[in-house]
């Protein structure tokens, strides 16, 4: 399957391994300072929040004041262009002021950020919420001023660093795709049909919001819950005592209707709460036009059009590509029905299969989507012997961390300490010190708050937060982030045990703080996740993700919590893989589903059954509406770009090969280039190129296949 993942080869296949040893480059050292002489942010002290201090009052003044800073500061730098027209220094006078100013925000909007996730008595989310979208124009300002841009437009790039470079092509690509090239009536109906858009996936959130909201049923009879597990339970109940005797109530919640269909043996009840799922904002739900998302859908669709079409692009999702590492619509397409060719097989062998198994043990009928879930679980269990339940038992929170930390210090030449002389703002949260090898100063700082509690925002699978950048204007600071999970505390003398979906979601959150903590860039606006391209974004995260299933690595965080017993199975790879064939065309069905409603001009509905009769052997149900809670990518962050979440688990996947293969050399540095190169490059170096200075070559997604197929 030869196919490029890249947008444009700039080198060969062959070149040399070839790295920009950032660490050790060209990277300004500050002079040592006292943390306390250099901690401008009232909101800090020592270079760590001042938790002591801090109340919402005090949060919210300080960000106020940051913001205000912001939006002066580049009111200045535009003088300062206009008045000294070809005369200044780019770096000097423009990017430099905006940075440390920026920087100085994005610090206390971090820490403002983290309170309002984590304690509403600190940050309650009214206030939070208003503040929030002043602080993200602010930080959008400088993107949005003709002024600076046409400044960075002419500016000779010939003399800066690559990471310069960098930045400055994410100013000019900035302000192009906010229609700075413009004239004033194209720049007016441009901002006209984006701030229309802005509301109108608003609105298509708070339909799908409210719709999901309204399904409930009642089970009152214990047979249909009584091999259900018992966080499900709990999720299904309305006071935790009655999680044994009930009522039960199923809703679209996430956490329960993902589990109650793998475990709900009344096919009934399986075919209702999925029907309902499938119908949320539309107007099979029952509320009415007022909470369907038809015609905002079109809305949105129509109104991307016309952006796309003002900046000079084909369609929208041709415009999603100027931020891609793919490069171009037609290779993300190539490669999707590639994929397709090779996994529509697979899904229709391991459909039958499992048809054959439900009725070996009394199914009767035809599978339906349905049924997958339930019956997929049970074969599961019979080939590979693996019950999600009692493995729970076998990775203790404490166990799995601690393992997690040791591979992750031995890969990348590091140290992580509890620092249990900071006290945070819960305590829940701990402070963990983040050290080179051999250092006695911290080069890093993560806060872990690992439980769900009253007063904590719910976020699924849970976040990685930035408190502070990686970057040359924080000064001897460490950078920070915080690590927020929504494990079930320990209870009864029990510890928080973890199912391995939860554990692999750990490790690929954990992936993300590395890349955050771990930058040796000047700038914060490419310094960790920031300017990566979407579809390269998780290449960390996911790469993290492959070492959980590792041999090694599972004996590091695996054993009974209680006995200490070693974790009795050794298939938990084919057992991850189980219907890899059906699970992969799901992810292909929506990554094709969401270029199609962005570049073709076809009603929404006759799309959906266009390309759902490409992928799936089941007949699409009259009443299925999926795309109108398709929220990813219709208002979320994955708008024609849905693809980026395969694209990822390619690159991961022929990163971690490289890895494993190299790591079991002597002496080997794999570790070590992995760290220059993904984690310390951030977004100062095109994803394409960093790649290829880890691997030596451009990525295939050979490796990919394989893996999943294993």
């Amino acid at each position: 399957m030869a196919v490029s993942l890249i947008g444009k080869k700039l080198l060969s296949n062959n070149l040399p391994r070839i790295y920009q040893q950032v660490r050790t480059g060209y990277i300004v050292l500050l002079p040592e300072v006292d943390p306390d002489q250099i901690d401008k942010n009232p909101l800090y002290k020592g270079g760590l929040p001042d938790t002591e201090n801090l109340t919402q009052e005090k949060c919210m003044s300080t960000l106020g004041n940051a913001i205000l800073e912001l939006e002066r500061t580049v009111r200045e730098v535009e003088n300062e262009v206009i008045a000294n027209k070809e005369d200044f220094d780019m770096f000097e006078h423009v990017v430099e002021p905006l940075e440390e100013k920026g920087v100085q925000m994005e610090s206390m909007w971090g820490l403002a950020k983290v309170f309002y996730l984590t304690d509403s008595s600190k940050m309650p989310p009214e206030n939070y919420l208003t503040i929030h979208e002043r602080a993200r124009k602010a930080r959008g300002a400088k993107f949005n001023s003709r002024i600076i841009y046409n400044a960075f437009k002419k500016c000779d790039t010939s003399k800066y660093t690559e990471e310069e470079q960098r930045l400055v092509a994410k100013y000019i690509s900035e302000g192009r795709l906010n229609g700075l090239d413009l004239g004033s009536s194209q720049r007016e109906s441009f901002l006209n049909s984006s701030v229309d858009l802005g509301s109108e996936k608003e609105q298509f959130r708070k339909r799908v919001k409210v719709s999901s909201k309204n399904f409930r049923h009642t089970i009152h009879d214990s047979t249909v819950t009584k091999d259900f597990p018992e966080e499900l339970l709990k999720s299904m109940v309305r006071r935790p005592e009655d999680s044994a005797t009930g009522p039960w109530d199923i809703t679209l919640d996430a956490n329960v209707a993902n589990k109650f269909l793998e475990y709900c043996p009344e096919r009934n009840l399986r075919w209702n709460l999925w029907l309902a799922g499938r119908q949320v904002a539309s107007q099979h739900m029952g509320l009415g036009n007022e909470y369907s998302n038809s015609v905002s859908l079109e809305k949105i669709r129509s109104l991307r059009r016309n952006i796309a079409k003002t900046l000079g692009y084909e369609s929208f999702a041709h415009m999603s590509m100027e931020t891609k590492m793919a490069g171009s619509l037609e290779n993300v397409k190539k490669t999707l029905n590639d994929l397709l060719r090779t996994f529509k097989p697979v899904q229709i062998e391991e459909l039958a299969s499992l048809e054959d198994f439900a009725v070996d043990k009394g199914f009767e009928g035809t599978l339906e989507l349905w049924d997958i879930p339930f019956w997929a679980r049970r074969q599961r269990t019979f080939l590979y012997h693996w019950d999600d339940a009692e493995m729970k038992d076998f990775f203790p929170l404490e166990r799995v961390l601690s393992g997690l930390m040791k591979i992750t210090s031995e890969a990348f030449n590091l140290r992580f300490e509890l620092n249990e002389k900071h006290q945070a703002w819960h305590p829940d949260i701990q402070l963990y010190n983040i050290y080179e090898s051999e250092s006695k100063k911290p080069v890093a700082g993560l806060y872990l708050d690992p439980y769900c509690r009253n007063g904590k925002i719910y976020v699924p699978g849970g976040t990685l937060t930035g408190i502070r950048p990686a970057c040359r204007s924080i000064g001897p600071s460490p950078p920070l982030a915080a690590l927020i999970l929504n494990f079930s505390p320990p209870k009864d003398g029990k510890p928080t045990l973890l199912d391995f979906d939860q554990v692999e979601n750990l490790f690929k959150r954990f992936g993300q703080a590395l890349q955050h903590l771990l930058s040796s860039v000047n700038y914060s606006d490419v310094s960790g996740m920031s300017n990566i391209e979407w579809d390269a974004v998780e290449v960390v995260s996911n790469f993290m993700a492959h070492w959980a299933t590792q041999p090694n690595v599972l004996k590091e965080i695996s054993g009974h919590y209680s006995s200490n017993e070693a974790l009795p199975f050794d298939n938990l790879e084919k057992s991850r893989s189980h219907l890899i064939g059906h699970q992969m065309i799901k992810e292909i069905y929506l990554a094709n589903l969401d270029l199609e409603l962005h570049t073709s001009r076809e009603f929404w509905l006759t799309i959906t059954k266009r390309v759902w009769s490409e992928h799936f052997p089941f007949k699409l149900d009259p009443k299925d509406a999926h795309p109108l809670s398709f929220t990813d990518a219709v208002c979320d962050q994955l708008s024609a770009a849905y693809f980026s979440k395969i694209w990822a688990k390619m690159l991961a996947a022929d990163a971690f090969n490289t890895f494993i293969t190299e790591s079991k050399e002597p002496s080997n540095d794999v570790g070590s280039r992995f760290r220059d190169t993904f984690l310390g490059f951030g977004g100062s170096v095109d994803p394409s190129e960093v790649f290829r200075r880890f691997q030596g070559r451009d990525p295939t997604p050979e490796a990919f296949i394989k893996h999943v197929s294993s």
